[in-house]
């Protein structure tokens, strides 16, 4: 029976997956889209951040997918790490030794280590470099888990502020201010402590409070295409406004929520690692690039220094991912976003 669970979960992540990339290949193969698409592939540092990025959320896709087994299933990233081996305590990026330990004898050297780690291993004797790996699963849960809370909200809300106007739009605007004059981290902290702290209500308290962004600038879109050509036509056709809303004014504004999506889900990833060193963010145990830093805060005191897992969680976990998004949600701004077009046009 777990083994036929294992097969449809892998199914479902599949089809979800292959999807969303079918759907993000369709929209960027319009014609419109075509000027946009060749300025970006002419940057080095799109590409490179877009490669870096499919390789954070590949590998936390990898942690996602299930070999299924009788009496234990082990993900895909934890075959491929399987012949790594596991030393008893610390040592450093490729060293020959453990951190730490005495050294014993001739024929039995107590501190000999069974591979080479190129980040080195952690107290329990596991690869760092696996750990960042798995961390990226955490990243990837927490990104898309809020962003599916959060964005239909968005969307929803800021369509209908800017389609319809008067006490709709009244009341959204204050809904919106409201929730964003409330601290995000003093509202994570009492929702976290009421709920817990898993993975799920982490998505749900990021996911309340995120919309307000995309909400605000769909509103302000909507303003504006309201009132054009393509709009008035469908009105004066009558088209139901469901239909304008989905089908008409959407796809104009879809641009607008992957700039948004690639920019909020760095803060996703900065945040769960902020709430997470103060205690916080996801509990102990779980493969996360905060819980890294939180335990390397200790080992940064110790003697000889323990370096190396402060440095794999931030500098080749958080930092690339992080800096990429942004990277790439920038120049996807500068491509797609018509304003920005017309600032650097010819004077």
């Amino acid at each position: 029976m777990n083994v036929w669970l294992d097969l449809l979960y892998n199914l479902a992540l599949l089809l979800a997956a292959s999807v969303s990339v079918l759907s993000l290949r369709s929209f960027f193969r319009k014609r419109y889209m075509r000027p946009a698409m060749n300025q970006l592939r002419s940057l080095w540092h799109v590409r490179l951040s877009f490669y870096v990025i499919l390789f954070y959320f590949g590998a936390g896709f990898l942690d996602l997918l299930v070999i299924p087994g009788k009496h234990h299933s082990n993900t895909v990233l934890d075959f491929l790490f399987s012949a790594v081996p596991q030393e008893r305590t610390y040592s450093a990026p490729l060293a020959r030794q453990m951190t730490g330990v005495k050294p014993g004898t001739e024929h039995q050297p107590e501190n000999q280590l069974k591979g080479r780690h190129i980040l080195g291993t952690d107290i329990n004797g596991y690869d760092v470099f696996y750990k960042v790996l798995k961390g990226a699963r955490t990243a990837l849960l927490l990104a898309m888990g809020s962003t599916l809370i959060s964005f239909p909200i968005g969307i929803l809300l800021g369509m209908l502020a800017g389609y319809y106007g008067g006490w709709v739009d009244d009341l959204i605007v204050w809904l919106y201010t409201t929730v964003a004059s409330i601290p995000w981290i003093l509202f994570a902290v009492a929702f976290l402590s009421v709920f817990g702290r898993s993975l799920f209500w982490i998505c749900v308290a990021f996911g309340i409070t995120g919309w307000v962004g995309l909400a605000r600038l769909l509103r302000g879109e909507t303003l504006k295409h309201k009132s054009m050509d393509y709009i008035q036509s469908a009105v004066a056709t009558g088209i139901p406004r469901w239909r304008i809303l989905s089908v008409h004014l959407l796809p104009n504004l879809f641009h607008l929520v992957l700039i948004t999506f690639s920019l909020s889900a760095s803060s996703i990833i900065l945040a769960e690692s902020v709430l997470t060193f103060i205690g916080i963010g996801v509990e102990p145990g779980t493969d996360s690039w905060g819980i890294m830093l939180t335990e390397s805060q200790q080992e940064l005191t110790r003697s000889p220094v323990v370096y190396w897992i402060f440095a794999g969680s931030s500098f080749l976990g958080i930092l690339p991912l992080v800096l990429c998004l942004n990277l790439l949600g920038d120049a996807l701004r500068d491509a797609l976003d018509p304003r920005t077009a017309q600032a650097e046009g010819p004077a």
